[in-house]
């Protein structure tokens, strides 16, 4: 974290370089931990980037009955940039996301058996990252229908994720993937796309099998209002996603919200909302605004806290380093209380 704070500058891109290599020399450092979860890679829809990677949990802290925790993660861009895996020297990351949260293992609410026992059942959190398409090859809300298929599909299919998962693993996850309970976080752009798929009943109804099995929602500095004038995205890529700036600014996450009906708002699931500390000053002033809306819509408070010492790239880069990790343990726990 110690590039973090000489930086001194919020402008994403003149933190993104110094940011990205610094951490990826740190994971370098911890790749046979990080490496040590299984990973698998499946298609969940035709286009070429309809791919997901599930990141196991250890067999030691594999759930022996009722539904495992599941997290998405929609990673950000810019609207036209990101992988689910990167080419070396940077493919850990996003594996060290996956690893992080896999790791994260506690003991059910209603276990009777003390947790120092050996025998001690504990919920481990299930880690899904999809990738999803990117501009100029997508119009708007197909990258946002990406992440509804990503989610449909894993859902429908249990026994070949489980199937693939490690031996020991199997058995006991095919069960507990019938109900799972169903997290996604996003981040920037991916937050910009996580909350449109939870105001669009058109890409996600209402009474879905996806949207019910959604237990909570984590947006992460995501990009829930556009400043035509002054774009934090490169010249015209909103323009090339949305059709036209008029429909950017109606369709952006902010005026969804606005514009939500009883019914929609009703339906909104739990959140927690993050926002790093070295976010650039439009994006916190977005997220805090988003908050306010959605809390004046809901009628009571949202879940809303700082990544403290994070700039608006280092949060999930962080992760595996023994750095930076607290606002990732607030998820974990969060998650817990919420299953």
């Amino acid at each position: 974290m110690d590039v973090v704070a000489s930086l001194n500058e919020t402008l994403i891109p003149v933190v993104l370089p110094p940011t990205t290599e610094a951490f990826a020399k740190l994971l370098q450092g911890h790749r046979s931990e990080i490496e040590s979860i299984p990973r698998k890679t499946f298609r969940y829809g035709e286009a070429e980037r309809n791919n997901l990677d599930v990141y196991y949990p250890s067999v030691v802290d594999a759930v022996s009955s009722g539904a495992i925790p599941v997290l998405f993660f929609a990673y950000g861009g810019g609207f036209v940039r990101g992988t689910r895996q990167f080419p070396p020297p940077m493919d850990l990351v996003y594996y060290n996301v996956g690893a992080f949260f896999a790791k994260r293992g506690y003991e059910p609410p209603t276990s009777p058996q003390p947790r120092s026992r050996p025998d001690h059942p504990v919920y481990s959190i299930l880690t899904v990252i999809p990738d999803y398409r990117l501009v100029p090859d997508v119009k708007f809300p197909e990258p946002v229908e990406d992440l509804r298929d990503a989610l449909t599909w894993f859902l429908a299919n249990p026994t070949a994720v489980s199937a693939a998962a490690p031996p020991a693993l199997s058995p006991t996850l095919s069960s507990s993937l019938v109900s799972p309970s169903i997290f996604f976080m996003g981040h920037s752009a991916g937050g910009n796309y996580l909350t449109s798929l939870y105001l669009l009943p058109s890409v996600l109804p209402l009474g879905s099998s996806a949207r019910e099995a959604t237990r909570g929602i984590i947006p992460q500095g995501g990009a829930f209002r556009f400043d035509i004038d002054r774009p934090m995205t490169a010249p015209g890529v909103l323009e090339q996603l949305y059709g036209s700036s008029e429909q950017a600014l109606a369709l952006q996450p902010l005026s969804l919200l606005e514009g939500a009906d009883a019914a929609l708002v009703e339906s909104w699931p739990e959140s927690f909302f993050m926002i790093s500390e070295l976010d650039p000053p439009p994006l916190i002033e977005a997220s805090d605004l988003f908050v306010k809306t959605l809390e004046n819509k809901l009628g009571k408070s949202v879940k809303y806290e700082v990544m403290k010492g994070h700039n608006h790239i280092s949060p999930h880069w962080a992760l595996g380093t023994g750095q930076g990790e607290e606002w990732a343990e607030h998820v974990a726990e969060w998650i817990k209380s919420k299953v």
